[in-house]
């Protein structure tokens, strides 16, 4: 496999080309960085739009109605659960879904194309016990059992630790913020929840302005970049029906100025721009250059988003995948946190890594 068979899926995703155009080797490629992407029922879509499910090879098409049977599958159980959470609430607390659940309750186009990992919920500092207690009668429960990683989650980050059904194996993330605490862009969480839009009692989805700006914050401050592709795209479809319904997207920059978050905007759209060839507006061209003209390292971190935007499956990485991928990773780390606590955070797990590694060595001898 090559770096080409990114360019094709960019080329599917901004209709540059037709499922009717792949080869049969192309269609390989394609489907295999497809499947790390998350980005298959994409596929089956836009190919039973063309009508060419029939006319390609059989062993791809089971693949692609395979992977949209499992989307279907995951959000009945994502509604499903939802639902039972909003029925069993005791404290009344008002939930603000993210990213994936958000699409998929909101009816964003993007979410008939998405596969979730997890369900990502927002609810305020001050309820965070509150929500625990909630989640645990609901049948979650923390999978972190680390007292260090229980700590530094509590203490630094954004979320709790992990919780996970113990029925169905469902993976809720509970945040309380955007961003770590410790962060440099940390804001205030209610800035979030008070501009949602409630879809029922105490259940809210960020309005359209902050969905597209949390998932440009998610591709730039992430430390994971094996999915990349997926959370810009994710942005391309939110933001081209936000431009089709409000005619401009300056109410988006205006809130990202709002919400001292303009930086993470403008680097989206300059890889929006790049690597999608998304045509950028007179004012997105100003806001971008607003944002990032101070920013002399953004040229080094942009060549890497774009290396990482244009990777092959994890397996064939070669050395400027992974080079890039250490920068992108410390650059966010640092991001997130003060350089003495990032330090100490990472002498710690090297520690508890290494002694890790002498426990299992000494239990197989």
């Amino acid at each position: 496999m090559t770096v080409i068979s990114s360019n094709l899926l960019i080329d599917l995703v901004t209709n540059k080309k037709s499922t009717l155009q792949l080869e049969k080797s192309e269609w390989c490629d394609v489907v295999a960085l497809s499947r790390q992407l998350g980005f298959l029922p994409f596929l089956y879509q836009i190919s039973r739009e063309e009508n060419t499910l029939t006319l390609m090879p059989m062993s791809v098409a089971s693949q692609l109605k395979s992977a949209y049977y499992e989307l279907l599958k995951q959000h009945d159980s994502i509604n499903w659960h939802l639902l039972q959470l909003r029925k069993n609430n005791p404290a009344d607390l008002k939930i603000t879904l993210l990213k994936g659940a958000a699409y998929i309750m909101a009816g964003k186009k993007n979410a008939k194309y998405r596969l979730l990992s997890d369900i990502d919920l927002l609810v305020e500092k001050n309820f965070l016990d509150d929500a625990e207690f909630w989640l645990f009668i609901n049948g979650f429960a923390v999978s972190v059992s680390d007292e260090y990683d229980d700590y530094y989650y509590r203490q630094w980050m954004h979320e709790l630790p992990p919780f996970v059904n113990s029925k169905s194996g469902l993976v809720v993330d509970l945040h309380h913020n955007l961003l770590p605490i410790s962060s440099k862009r940390h804001i205030n969480a209610s800035l979030i929840v008070d501009n949602g839009v409630e879809l029922e009692q105490n259940l809210i989805v960020p309005n359209d302005e902050d969905l597209i700006i949390h998932s440009a914050v998610h591709l730039i401050q992430d430390s994971v970049f094996n999915r990349s592709l997926r959370d810009l795209c994710d942005q391309y479809w939110l933001l081209k029906d936000f431009i089709e319904q409000n005619g401009t997207s300056a109410s988006l920059l205006e809130r990202a100025k709002s919400l001292s978050l303009g930086i993470d905007l403008a680097k989206s759209l300059s890889l929006m721009s790049e690597v999608l060839g998304r045509s950028l507006s007179t004012e997105e061209l100003a806001f971008v250059g607003q944002m990032l003209r101070r920013k002399r390292l953004w040229i080094v971190e942009k060549k890497c988003y774009v290396i990482m935007l244009h990777q092959p499956v994890v397996s064939e990485w070669k050395v400027k995948h992974h080079a890039a991928s250490l920068y992108l990773f410390v650059k966010s780390h640092l991001i997130k946190m003060p350089i003495k606590l990032l330090i100490k955070h990472a002498v710690i797990k090297s520690y508890k890594r290494i002694i890790g590694l002498f426990k299992k060595q000494e239990k197989s001898l």
